[in-house]
């Protein structure tokens, strides 16, 4: 048995391929990725706080540290169908654990060159996943981590994926309105309209996992040894909230918080994701099923996370100050935001080991060790148009 995990040398696709490794010992566990996250980050002259090693001194560290040998791993470029249709072919996975994307939204609005890309990479990658499952094997059950971005934040409750609505006298079921934010977060959209697609007409078995914003700086694995360590951005692109408040809380840089911080989103520890990612594989979806899982443990607004990292600075010895800057994109600086998680514990069974307050003390520990890392890209915290109304 096989389980195919894209995205391998990600910030949650390293820990998740080691997780799987070691909860399905009897299975090999493929790995593919193209190194492409480590160019975007270098593009915009950053790096990650936490050095992270190559992909063959990672797995020669996972075999010595766990004493396991199913892992293999893979450059391939999913935008290459054939390449694509060929690995399927080879190791005809019961699971597709598709992780890999261009992830973030500011990286996607940065000029027309990189909307382009963004969507380009993202949704033929996952086109590609779906038409050589059809060929090869439609009994192949693909999970995505698409976002809880497609939903944007409307001014009701969010179910997950679908919701009952009745118009002009006549009820139906239907998916929930999209209305994304970003051209990264609009290709997430495309992914998962594709992939419900597929499961009707194809009737391949889909996870879509909308994930909320990810945090944390390890799981059980990658504390065994440094050199299993995932990455941590920090930088305006490719850094959450999350990250970048903790990195400007080690460097003393105030935390920037837009506007009012009333913006609201999920939030779901990196260890926890990882095992999200596990009980996916566990507990499949049915032939032809399209299952939407939103994937989120609490919600945390701006201005809450501020006040949390601040609290959480004063017990590691940090003097943390807060300053409020213009919001970078398009979007309300407060408003309602209720989505609803019940899937992730009751279908899928998560049971959360992180909350955003537990997990911060270590988080500004661990990068109080790498301090230098990030005072020497500190100036990556706000893009530049940001840097200047200072």
């Amino acid at each position: 048995m096989t389980i195919l995990v894209t995205g391998a040398d990600g910030y949650m696709g390293w820990p998740a391929l080691m997780r799987l490794a070691l909860r399905f010992p009897d299975e090999t566990i493929v790995g593919v990725d193209n190194y492409a996250r480590r160019l975007w980050v270098e593009e915009v002259g950053s790096w990650s706080a936490i050095p992270i090693y190559s992909m063959d001194e990672r797995l020669a560290t996972f075999k010595e540290v766990f004493g396991k040998d199913n892992v293999v791993y893979h450059p391939v470029d999913l935008t290459d169908y054939y390449a694509v249709k060929e690995l399927i072919e080879k190791y005809k996975p019961r699971a597709i654990v598709h992780l890999a994307a261009q992830p973030s939204a500011p990286y996607s609005m940065i000029s027309p060159k990189h909307a382009l890309y963004t969507q380009g990479n993202n949704v033929l990658a996952t086109l590609n996943i779906i038409q050589a499952v059809k060929e090869v094997d439609p009994k192949i059950h693909i999970i995505e981590t698409t976002t809880m971005g497609v939903y944007g934040t409307p001014n009701i409750d969010i179910p997950e994926g679908f919701f009952e609505i009745e118009f002009r006298g006549r009820k139906d079921k239907l998916p929930f309105p999209h209305q994304a934010g970003s051209w990264y977060h609009w290709s997430k959209v495309h992914d998962a309209n594709n992939l419900m697609f597929a499961a009707k007409v194809y009737k391949i078995p889909v996870t879509d996992l909308r994930l909320g914003v990810v945090y944390g700086t390890h799981t059980e694995e990658t504390r065994k040894d440094p050199k299993l360590a995932t990455r941590f951005d920090f930088d305006f692109w490719f850094g959450t909230l999350f990250n970048r408040f903790c990195a400007q809380a080690v460097t003393g840089y105030p935390l920037t918080v837009y506007g009012k911080g009333g913006q609201t989103r999920g939030y779901i520890s990196l260890d926890d994701t990882v095992e999200t990612l596990a009980l996916a594989v566990e507990k499949p979806a049915a032939e032809g099923e399209f299952r939407v899982v939103n994937m989120f443990v609490e919600t945390v607004s701006v201005r809450g996370m501020a006040e949390k990292v601040q609290a959480a600075g004063s017990k590691v010895g940090l003097s943390v100050e807060v300053m409020t800057v213009p919001p970078p994109r398009v979007e309300a600086l407060e408003h309602y935001y209720n989505p609803e998680n019940k899937k992730l514990f009751d279908e899928l069974g998560l049971k959360p080991k992180y909350t955003v307050e537990k997990a911060l003390p270590e988080v500004l520990e661990d990068l109080l060790k790498v301090k230098d890392r990030i005072e020497a890209k500190k100036d990556k915290f706000l893009p530049k148009h940001l840097r200047e109304k200072q």
